[in-house]
């Protein structure tokens, strides 16, 4: 995605053993699963319409989903690796 080093990071958390891959959904690149991811990132969108819930794994690779709002961005996280509010980490750097 040509557009991520113009977003900026508003949320972070540093995924740890409590927060399992619950097998919700699939995240793959050319057929091939990514590694496991260990911290989540929500970026927004460079024309401020939308955020984007960036899961970044050991080795330097991302996937990520797009999100209307950060609340929905968020729940995604919740959902597929149980991850509360208050364990995000608020941010305002480039990513």
């Amino acid at each position: 995605m040509g557009a991520i080093g113009k977003m900026i990071a508003i949320r972070k958390v540093v995924l740890s053993k409590h927060h399992l891959r619950l097998g919700r959904t699939k995240h793959s690149s050319n057929g091939k699963e990514f590694p496991p991811f260990n911290s989540l990132v929500i970026c927004q969108s460079p024309d401020g319409a939308g955020y984007f819930l960036m899961h970044i794994c050991e080795n330097g690779q991302a996937a990520d989903t797009w999100h209307e709002n950060l609340e929905d961005a968020m729940h995604q996280a919740e959902w597929e690796f149980g991850v509360q509010a208050e364990e995000w980490f608020e941010a305002n750097e480039p990513f």
